[in-house]
């Protein structure tokens, strides 16, 4: 699916820093080529995923860094503690909502609804309460799936799975721990497995959440 319509406003919703890039790095490199208005929110600082002697913003850090490849001005980085997210779900969906009356998105994208990890699924259900009116498409993040619920396919060119590729490894501490996902092989490995099954180059894997035309 190309996604050649007229929306212009896009939020991209996390819960840790990296989700964003991980899930949905290369759609949001088209809409930022496009000039489409983003945000981005991700709602951890992730401080518990870095080793005692890593400065405890790192990841705060990288996470801008990765905005500043993409090109996006409007970011921020909540600080709830990771896998605590369903002792703040109000404080989750209050911002969402916040979020919704001053920056109205028309797309939303947020977590698969069968992702397992307990931080994401609290996001995407608080997603999906708060906005109502707009388009929500549901980025994979597999390694957290049982099953797997994907319906739409986006294109990514190889302009866009770079820019992506320089988005995850601007996690710099997360490649020096080796997590198997922030390398350059995963993100392309990944990008050609989807695009087996849309018959592209590259693609990446949504849910369609809700559609509105």
């Amino acid at each position: 699916m190309c996604l050649e319509h007229e929306h212009q406003s896009v939020l991209a919703v996390g819960a840790h820093t990296d989700d964003i890039e991980l899930g949905c790095g290369g759609l949001l490199s088209i809409y930022a080529a496009r000039g489409y208005r983003i945000r981005c929110i991700v709602f951890s600082r992730s401080e518990e995923s870095l080793p005692i002697d890593f400065p405890r913003d790192t990841l705060v850090r990288e996470f801008e860094a990765s905005m500043t490849i993409l090109g996006v001005e409007n970011y921020e980085v909540e600080n709830i503690p990771v896998r605590y997210f369903s002792d703040h779900r109000q404080a989750i969906l209050e911002k969402l909502v916040s979020i919704r009356k001053e920056f109205k998105p028309d797309i939303v994208l947020t977590f698969n609804s069968f992702d397992t990890h307990q931080d994401h699924s609290v996001v995407h259900q608080e997603s999906i309460r708060a906005f109502r009116d707009s388009n929500i498409y549901g980025y994979e993040l597999p390694w957290n799936y049982t099953q797997i619920n994907t319906n739409m396919f986006v294109e990514i060119s190889d302009y866009h799975l770079n820019k992506k590729i320089d988005m995850v490894l601007s996690y710099r501490s997360q490649v020096i721990l080796n997590r198997t996902y922030i390398n350059r092989d995963y993100v392309i490995t990944a990008a050609k497995f989807r695009g087996y099954q849309a018959k592209m180059q590259y693609a990446e894997a949504y849910e369609v959440i809700r559609q509105r035309w």
